[in-house]
């Protein structure tokens, strides 16, 4: 999924209405494809759905993707300013912490 934000920032062109129920009841959302593109040359195509809000975030990856491999979000706290990092590897290889 991807707010609004993001696809007006990376210019999405709308291929479908796609109605989806949640907990918030059913509405009709805009589909868009898109090729995602992760470090170390995995690429994926996927469709994704906008959401006009996702709770304290713009991009959610399903499992759809992080079942492609080993996946670690980090977040490290310096002088009140939060860093996030992503690490992702295709294949997986486990990953020992």
């Amino acid at each position: 999924m991807v707010s609004k934000k993001v696809a007006g920032i990376l210019s999405l062109k709308k291929t479908d209405e796609i109605s989806v129920r949640s907990f918030a009841g059913e509405k009709c959302v805009n589909e868009y494809y898109l090729r995602l593109l992760l470090a170390g040359g995995f690429a994926k195509d996927l469709q994704v759905l906008e959401m006009s809000e996702i709770i304290g975030a713009d991009i959610l990856i399903g499992m759809d993707v992080i079942g492609y491999g080993d996946f670690v979000f980090t977040l490290k706290k310096e002088s009140n300013i939060s860093k996030a990092k992503i690490y992702f590897r295709s294949p997986a290889k486990g990953i020992k912490v």
